[in-house]
């Protein structure tokens, strides 16, 4: 079945997906499945579940709803499905950096995403770009740059999560700057803000970044990423913009309760590899701004943690305080 742009974006108006099952799990089951949504219904990154909930429809038989546990930077999400029973039927879909970014980000962590969860497939890649607003004169992020040095704390800058947090700190430093982070729940939440001027600039994940500038109430000035992604060929990375050292890219992925059964998981695992080869799913991706990231199942048992370990180094070279 493909899924076509226009299809996949009018998924964000919606509260729940159509549905998807898993074979193996109970050939003749007609039991509701759960795709966990760290993000409010009808905000950029929540689209992406939905389009996986879409694109694996005609390969397993059984419903499937989406569940919306929005908060916390995604904790809430990860904690409502490493709680779940694990026979398959909760399916976090998310992005796996963050997540496990979290824990160096926050003081007392819920409980330990690389003990707690696994990653049953790999989806996608992508990162965050600054983005300022449509009538901000700034033409490159050295001319942002320029004008908010001399504002000194007075600056404001907007995130609604930890990788796109920390890239602002990792620019601040970098760029001397002494601009204050304002957090929001969703990056729908600073649009307003941003484009007022209240904010000189925001920090989002390349989804709704993407999606905000084709509407032209936002422009892009740097991508996240150490080298530039196929999917914005032409958005300059920070390093090329006189501030290197800045590689943040999140991979999305199926994760699961660590007590899940191989055999599920591996069954799991080949539905989202047939769902990410197909040719479709990469048009997709692209006009959202990933990239396409199948891993091997060995990269994959090792993921959350090394992902970890990569963000333990990240928050102590920025010099992020714990949340």
């Amino acid at each position: 079945m493909l899924i076509d742009r226009r299809k996949a974006l009018a998924a964000l108006t919606c509260t729940a997906a159509a549905a998807i099952s898993y074979p193996a799990l109970s050939q003749d089951s007609r039991e509701i499945y759960n795709f966990v949504s760290a993000f409010p219904p009808g905000s950029g990154a929540d689209v992406l579940v939905r389009f996986w909930s879409q694109k694996l429809m005609p390969i397993v038989p059984g419903p499937i709803v989406v569940v919306n546990k929005p908060g916390a930077m995604g904790f809430l999400a990860a904690e409502y499905t490493a709680r779940s029973k694990p026979d398959g039927h909760t399916i976090f879909v998310h992005a796996g950096t963050s997540i496990a970014g979290n824990m160096h980000v926050f003081k007392n962590p819920p409980f330990d995403v690389t003990k707690d969860l696994k990653v049953a497939a790999t989806l996608s890649r992508h990162s965050y770009i600054l983005v300022v607003g449509k009538s901000a004169p700034y033409k490159n992020l050295q001319d942002l740059t320029t004008v908010v040095r001399p504002k000194g704390d007075k600056a404001t800058y907007g995130t609604s999560n930890t990788s796109s947090f920390l890239i602002g700190e990792l620019y601040k430093q970098k760029a001397d700057l002494k601009v204050v982070n304002v957090n929001y729940r969703t990056s729908a939440d600073l649009i307003n803000d941003l484009n007022s001027g209240a904010l000189d600039f925001a920090i989002v994940d390349s989804i709704a970044a993407l999606g905000v500038a084709r509407q032209g109430n936002w422009r892009l000035l740097a991508i996240g990423s150490g080298t530039r992604m196929a999917s914005t060929p032409d958005l300059p990375t920070f390093a090329e913009s006189g501030y290197p050292g800045i590689d943040i890219v999140s991979w999305w992925g199926a994760l699961v309760p660590t007590s899940t059964p191989q055999p599920i998981v591996d069954t799991m695992r080949g539905w989202f590899n047939t769902a990410v080869q197909s040719p479709d799913t990469a048009e997709f991706l692209k006009a959202t701004g990933n990239d396409v990231y199948s891993a091997s199942p060995q990269e994959a048992a090792g993921l959350l943690a090394a992902t970890a370990n990569q963000w333990k180094d990240f928050v102590e070279i920025a010099k992020i305080e714990k949340i």
